[in-house]
């Protein structure tokens, strides 16, 4: 843990000491007359039990905790600290559907929440954040709406150090009253001024224009809805930070016990732990069941008898003393580079899609699930598809006449080469693979690529050669996180190059359709993303688009897993902190 998280906080008490209890003790009294009999004794009735309080629910840590301001916790152990303590506007639950927390409603056009005002190039959209009644900081003081407006300033101010791309395409964020925060997005007109470095604000826009944050809205024609537009509003406690300049933040004493308004709040901060119990003020959504929770940091013991959750069971543990709770962890998938033989025809990329069985991948395992898509197995299809392409199976595998760069005439064979890493199961996945395409036709030579995450070439920078960013691959086998990041798995822009070759460019398989193109940006940033039945067709159509054109290939979901032991209502997802619905934990 950070240094700044490892001191003890002590507290000095006002009350007064308790006084020394009074002995009093009762003397015997004796008659005259001597007893004439021996009396008999009475049985000394058995003490009764001191009951034992329940114990707080242990959560050893995956790693170091940075820091608990919620702005500056980038390590997973962090965000699972401040996930128990800060709860904010508008969540997202396990099932991905965004939920009203510390809001009244989640804005969309459905409820008037969302609008779109102005005409032309001006024409914006507006959405209307109401913060529920008795929503508090665990201080007793309200939250109100300049909290939301002041945690806006300071992800806007460059000496935060923070750039959150979301945050940045809005323009303005006005209180209409102490509950209730206008939030306006950057019209087409602002945002083309932003990339110019020439739009003036409430904030400094221009600073980040420097930065080249805004050069993607260069040409702008529509205004700026971004697909989780919802998310945007978050607040601070600003009578407790308004003093701390926004470069201190990230160390200050707020950082290091912070007062959030949430279900918890911080017991003690010490070497081997940081404890939380129920806040004294009342928790709008409920009393927290669990009577506190003692985050573990990393080589702290377990305390066997406490309720536990649990990223990974310690050594010894019996599986029957746990509960398995598990969640899909991103797609595992087979992206085909478009610009290379044989992936240039896309009928060549749907006989592919067709010829393999997911099924197979998750047969007798607990650990995936197979993936849905519009290109079922169907090997009749995947032949036909072939054929159309003039490709001749009768013996595998499948050749076609071809003319070299000579003119001469070729007979070419349908192979290619298949790069995965070395994380288990891939290697076994990329054989059952191959010998799938085989009886289809396809030829396939399976590279291993040694190393895992940023250690892999696979995923090394451009400077280090790396293959998805410098596309040096036939066909690669690997995990995405989001797959429902569209436009930055197959949009033209997100298509690296010797010239713009950052990891956030992930569309590896350099797949660039204009008509698709269109129906992704409506998709993620169309008006109707504030309608939901209308964003979840443009979302429909976009993926069958994308699917039908088979850049990639999805083939199962991986699941992770959580263990938990003598607590319920745990519910994991991959890219939410464990305790993100800690107030419900029993």
């Amino acid at each position: 843990m950070a240094a700044a998280l490892t001191l003890v906080f002590t507290a000095c008490s006002s009350q007064p000491a308790t006084p020394e209890p009074t002995i009093i003790i009762q003397p015997t009294i004796f008659g005259t007359t001597p007893p004439t009999e021996t009396p008999i004794p009475t049985n000394t009735p058995a003490p009764t039990a001191t009951p034992i309080p329940p114990k707080p629910i242990n959560v050893p840590l995956s790693g170091p905790v940075d820091s608990l301001h919620p702005f500056f916790a980038n390590t997973p152990a962090a965000r699972d600290v401040a996930g128990a303590l800060f709860v904010g506007c508008i969540g997202e639950d396990d099932a991905g559907q965004r939920v009203a927390l510390g809001c009244e409603q989640v804005p969309t056009a459905d409820n008037a929440g969302a609008v779109f005002i102005g005409e032309g190039a001006d024409r914006h959209l507006q959405a209307t954040f109401k913060i529920k009644p008795g929503w508090r900081w665990t201080d007793g003081k309200p939250v109100i709406a300049q909290d939301a407006i002041y945690a806006w300033q300071l992800i806007m101010a460059p000496e935060s150090g923070l750039r959150d791309p979301l945050t940045q395409q809005v323009f303005s964020m006005n209180a209409a009253d102490e509950r209730t925060i206008v939030v306006n997005f950057m019209s087409a007109a602002q945002a083309q001024a932003a990339a110019n470095g020439a739009l003036r604000g409430d904030v400094p826009f221009e600073y980040f224009s420097q930065l080249g944050d805004y050069a993607r809205f260069a040409a702008a024609e529509q205004p700026l809805t971004p697909a989780d537009y919802a998310s945007v509003l978050r607040w601070l406690p600003s009578h407790l930070l308004r003093d701390v300049p926004p470069a201190q933040q990230r160390d200050s004493a707020f950082a290091q016990k912070p007062v959030g308004d949430g279900a918890f709040e911080i017991d003690s901060v010490a070497n081997d732990r940081i404890t939380l119990k129920p806040a004294a003020q009342p928790f709008p959504l409920g009393q927290p069941p669990a009577t506190g929770i003692a985050f573990l940091l990393q080589g702290t013991a377990i305390d066997a008898d406490a309720p536990q959750v649990l990223r990974d069971p310690p050594a010894g543990t019996q599986a029957d003393a746990l509960s398995i709770l598990q969640f899909a962890a991103g797609v595992e998938q087979l992206v085909l580079n478009v610009d290379r033989f044989p992936f240039d025809d896309v009928k060549v990329r749907q006989a592919l899609a067709h010829a393999i069985n997911r099924d197979v991948f998750v047969q007798g395992s607990s650990v995936a699930t197979a993936t849905t898509s519009l290109l079922a197995f169907d090997p009749a299809k995947s032949k036909a598809l072939l054929q159309e392409a003039g490709w001749d199976c009768d013996a595998l595998p499948c050749v076609k006449p071809a003319t070299n760069d000579a003119g001469e005439p070729i007979t070419r064979t349908l192979a290619f080469k298949l790069t995965t890493t070395e994380r288990e199961p891939r290697n076994l996945v990329a054989q059952e693979i191959q010998k799938q395409l085989a009886q289809a036709g396809f030829a396939v030579d399976v590279e291993i690529v040694f190393g895992l995450g940023r250690q892999s070439r696979m995923f090394a920078s451009f400077a280090q050669d790396g293959v998805l960013l410098t596309r040096n691959f036939d066909a690669a086998l690997y995990q995405t996180l989001d797959p429902l990041a569209l436009s930055g798995q197959f949009g033209c822009n997100s298509i690296p190059t010797a010239d713009a070759h950052d990891v956030s460019r992930g569309n590896a398989s350099g797949f660039c359709d204009a008509e698709v193109d269109k129906l992704i940006a409506e998709a993620e940033g169309g008006e109707s993303v504030i309608a939901p039945a209308a964003h979840a067709e443009a979302v429909r159509q976009a993926e069958a688009a994308v699917q039908q054109a088979a850049p990639a290939v999805p083939l199962y979901a991986p699941l992770r897993a959580v263990y938990a032991r003598k607590v319920s209502e745990v519910r994991p997802a991959a890219l939410l902190p464990i305790t993100w619905n800690a107030w419900q934990w029993r």
